[in-house]
């Protein structure tokens, strides 16, 4: 029985499509050694023009979020300003208001003090200006004679 199945038809067109199989194999694992650094070659050119596309286009991101960080700092300045403007304008009613309670009370302004400190140092310059004249006239006078007595022979 085994003479028969070895010499079936069927088994003869399976024996020469495995046989075309295993060269088909040879014949691309022989290419394949032969043609390996080439493939290899081709691939590592390819994988650096896709890097180089992958950094241009993130260099291209990157430049669009600068753009848009740097309009975003302008707005966050302009708001800054805004608030501090605020704040002034505050400050300065506070201040105002303070002042006009403090006066109403009598208490004295940082001007008027001023006023009186400058007020002050010109008496003192005039005391002084007057003690140096009183001083340089009492040393001008001449000293006072004493009176002589009257001699009753002279009359």
């Amino acid at each position: 029985m085994k003479p028969d199945l070895f010499e079936n038809p069927l088994t003869g067109e399976v024996r020469d499509f495995t046989r075309q199989v295993w060269l088909a194999g040879l014949g691309a694992f022989a290419r394949a050694q032969e043609e390996g650094g080439k493939v290899f070659e081709a691939l590592v050119q390819e994988g650096q023009t896709i890097d180089a596309r992958m950094k241009q286009a993130a260099s291209e991101k990157n430049e669009v979020v600068k753009g848009r960080l740097d309009a975003v700092k302008g707005k966050v300045d302009d708001i800054r300003d805004q608030a501090a403007g605020g704040w002034s304008k505050l400050e300065e009613v506070f201040q105002t208001r303070v002042a006009r309670a403090l006066g109403q009370l009598g208490v004295p302004t940082h001007q008027d003090i001023q006023q009186l400190l400058q007020q002050v140092e010109a008496l003192t310059r005039s005391i002084e200006e007057l003690r140096q004249t009183t001083a340089a006239e009492t040393t001008h006078l001449p000293k006072a004679r004493p009176a002589k007595p009257t001699e009753p022979d002279a009359l």
